[in-house]
């Protein structure tokens, strides 16, 4: 049973300082990357929904404002929050995700690396906008439903977009600095398995110290690409100069082209991943060791 109400690691992956991970300004000078580096054209709205499965605590959504009025359905991308932390520390990139046109949903879940408070908060949101006294009636397209995680929620993403029932509704998947297996398997988050993602994936990660050598290995990214069947679009890249603290906010304009390009068929977001001009590969710069599948020619 949800109630409405309104409201205007244990790994220590450095995630406990809280927002860290998101603040400063992505310097890019390339022209897609800095497009959706910025706020979109809308205004956004939060709204809380108080749960009673006491892991997901209760669910934080974050919507356009033009949402209420439109006849439109609205994408959504559903978010795994950091070792140590909650949605109200995600709050500036569902916010910006939202201003792109997106409804942005997360949880209270501090430690979310089995991916099941994250299929929870799915199943309880959906169920929830059923309702024709929600605000979300009519309003959600569930054709198109995303999902991306930081750090831990990283690798919680991946067990929700393989593990679960659910599983097959996302559409597109986002790993930010997302875990090597080891560290899955040792703090009993299950096993992940990349060969039963069915949605374009992006991943990213940093090459500072506490990234490349602790949380995501060369090696261990470069098998966790490998893994991928080939079958749907993959983008795999490193940063070249954060490290994981800082990789939230890196990551954060790729990763809304990303979804602008999956979800919405935005032309001018899959410009930065299609093709042999693709940008990333032109933004050396800030990307580098880039692997792709089915992202080649035009």
């Amino acid at each position: 049973m949800l109630i409405l109400t309104l409201s205007v690691s244990n790994v220590n992956c450095q995630d406990t300082n809280k927002g860290g991970f998101y603040k400063g300004e992505i310097n890019t000078i390339m022209p897609i990357e800095s497009k959706y580096k910025k706020t979109g054209s809308e205004q956004v709205a939060k709204v809380e929904f108080n749960c009673d499965n006491p892991t997901i605590g209760k669910i934080v959504a974050v919507y356009p404002q033009s949402m209420l009025q439109s006849d439109h359905t609205f994408p959504l991308v559903n978010i795994g929050n950091a070792s140590n932390t909650t949605a109200y520390d995600l709050i500036e990139a569902m916010e910006h995700l939202a201003s792109w046109g997106y409804v942005v949903i997360g949880n209270m879940d501090k430690q979310t690396g089995s991916g099941l408070s994250i299929s929870q908060t799915l199943d309880e949101f959906l169920g929830l906008v059923a309702l024709h006294e929600n605000q979300f009636y009519g309003k959600i397209d569930t054709t198109k439903i995303a999902i991306a995680g930081y750090s831990q929620g990283a690798y919680g993403t991946v067990m929700a977009a393989t593990a679960y029932p659910n599983s097959h509704l996302y559409k597109a998947v986002y790993l930010c600095s997302c875990p090597q297996k080891q560290l899955g398997i040792n703090f009993k988050w299950g096993t992940t398995d990349f060969a039963k993602i069915t949605a374009p994936l992006l991943m990213l990660a940093g090459t500072g110290n506490w990234d490349s050598k602790i949380i995501s290995p060369e090696e261990a990214f470069q098998a966790n690409f490998d893994e991928t069947t080939g079958v749907f679009p993959v983008l795999a890249a490193r940063h070249t100069s954060k490290d994981h603290e800082e990789m939230g906010a890196e990551g954060d304009a790729y990763m809304t082209a990303w979804f602008s390009y999956f979800l919405k068929a935005d032309s001018v977001a899959g410009k930065a991943f299609v093709g042999d001009d693709a940008e990333i590969l032109k933004n050396t710069d800030r990307w580098i060791n880039i692997k792709r599948k089915g992202l080649c020619g035009n």
